[in-house]
């Protein structure tokens, strides 16, 4: 059932669905072209803490440690805001500010390796490629000006120790004193040579692997990315809109679905149509199809008096009644039609006895049975409703309606009652209790879908069943089997009114 639910949901909103999903890819082309190019350039930074193996101590996995460690000193360094003001007039002719230079620049360290990676964003292949070139150059001048200020002050220091210990052995002193500080000076003598080397090999220890590069084509915008977003987001969009449209669209969609919701069979699905005659073979066939339905439900029970109702007006009882009619005649039958209806006589007026006598007439006493009966045609006649009462309820569950009902049954082969409808009215479960069952009338688009289990609840409190529901519908059908004229097919419609449009005078 969810399955089936997500099914419908779908189907009824495929051009929901089809129109977000237009709508996304026409955004996602629209936000590819006003969305500014980007391209980007990496320079890559070489790190060398200087030594080799066994100098010093120091072992190879030191030096590859210590070489890791400067690696991600330096990818943080490198875009370090206090270093970007000191090169941002120097970088690109100073067009760029410490902030644009902040958003633009990314550096990382990487992985296992020794290298920097500095990655620059801008919206040119040239301008990206020179932004990372400068950026790396002021960087690797900046490390070895630094280094070279902190060797150079060691040197100045060791130079004036030095300087001391030759004014102090100028000065003589015993021969165990003056060895001391000949030592002495024998080893800032090496300390300073240790440092000069350090200063020539710092010189070495970062530098830049090649030239900037990067992709020839812009990374950003991205259209086949942005085109595959804008369909997923369309799709999500359209589901989501077909989703809250089943939620607040109460009408019903589907015969099948006023099955479910009633819980009783679909006896026939009417197409509607803008132009309807009686003379249509179309509805002529689905008026059959009800009357076979009719017929193979009275094996069961004995359905002479059948009462039609729906939950609001205009939702196609009157036409049922008047289709089943004249297939009911065709079928051989003595029927007659009851228009139940006496406040509004929809079905009298329908057939253009709209003010003459009828059911309320007969039913007081002021008429009699051949005084209101009318013959529409062979086979087929109207008990008109007739004026209306002050207390329609109080009338139609009279003794005497019932003993009506009871002679028409034994007078005619089939008995048809248009009741009004059962919203906020009990005619309808008055008649309904006279009758051998009920059929309730609904119409796709105009039906509210809790309607019908509300009707259901009302005609539910008597004994009659609800044999069956009808259900007005859009329908296509194959006009192989349903000429576009077929002459004689239907009764004649008679020239007092009864060939007016059925689907408008729902």
């Amino acid at each position: 059932m969810p399955d089936q639910r997500l099914a419908t949901i779908l189907w009824r909103g495929k051009w929901i669905i089809a129109g977000a999903v237009l709508l996304g890819v026409a955004v996602a082309i629209a936000a590819t072209r006003v969305s500014a190019k980007v391209y980007v350039a990496s320079a890559t930074i070489q790190v060398n803490a200087g030594g080799s193996a066994g100098s010093n101590g120091a072992t190879p996995n030191d030096i590859v440690t210590a070489n890791l460690g400067l690696a991600q000193t330096y990818a943080t360094l490198v875009t370090d805001r206090s270093f970007l003001q000191q090169i941002q007039p120097r970088v690109l002719h100073g067009r760029l500010s410490v902030s644009d230079l902040e958003s633009r620049l990314t550096g990382k360290a990487i992985q296992n390796t020794s290298l920097v990676q500095l990655t620059a964003q801008a919206p040119s292949e040239t301008e990206a490629r020179a932004l990372a070139g400068a950026v790396a150059r002021n960087f690797v001048t900046a490390v070895g000006a630094s280094s070279a200020q902190q060797t150079d002050r060691l040197q100045v220091q060791v130079q004036a120790r030095i300087h001391d210990l030759d004014t102090q052995i100028a000065a003589g002193g015993d021969k165990q004193t003056l060895e001391s500080l000949r030592g002495a000076r024998a080893e800032l003598e090496k300390e300073l040579a240790a440092l000069v080397a350090g200063q020539i090999a710092q010189a070495s220890s970062i530098s830049i692997v090649g030239r900037p590069t990067g992709p020839s084509g812009p990374t950003s915008p991205r259209p086949l990315l942005n085109l595959i977003a804008g369909v997923l987001l369309g799709l999500l969009l359209g589901v989501g809109l077909s989703w809250l449209r089943v939620r607040l669209d109460r009408a019903l969609h589907s015969a099948a679905e006023a099955e479910q919701l009633l819980g009783v069979p679909v006896l026939a699905p009417i197409p509607l149509r803008r132009r309807v005659s009686l003379d249509d073979p179309r509805l002529g066939e689905a008026y059959d199809v009800l009357r076979a339905n009719l017929a193979f439900l009275s094996h069961d029970q004995a359905l002479n008096v059948i009462t039609f109702s729906s939950f609001n007006p205009r939702e196609g009882k009157s036409s049922t009644v008047e289709g089943l009619a004249y297939a009911a005649v065709r079928g051989g039958l003595d029927v007659l039609l009851i228009d139940g209806d006496v406040r509004t006589r929809s079905l009298s007026t329908r057939l253009g006895h709209g003010d003459a006598p009828g059911l309320t007439n007969l039913i007081v006493g002021m008429a009699g049975a051949d005084e209101t009966i009318v013959e529409l045609s062979p086979g087929l006649s109207l008990l008109p409703a007739g004026p209306m009462p002050p207390n329609p309820p109080s009338l139609l569950s009279s003794v005497r309606m019932r003993e009506l009902v009871a002679d028409l049954r034994a007078r005619h082969g089939l008995v048809l009652i248009d009741s009004p409808p059962v919203a906020h009215l009990a005619d309808a479960s008055i008649l309904a209790s006279i009758s051998d069952g009920v059929v309730v009338v609904a119409r796709v688009g105009v039906t509210d879908r809790t309607d019908l289990p509300a009707a259901a609840a009302n005609l539910r409190q008597v004994p009659t069943p609800i044999v069956g529901v009808v259900v007005f519908e859009p329908r296509t059908i194959d006009e192989t089997y349903y000429p576009a004229v077929s002459k004689g097919s239907l009764p004649a419609v008679p020239s007092d009114g009864a060939a007016a449009d059925p689907v408008e005078s729902l």
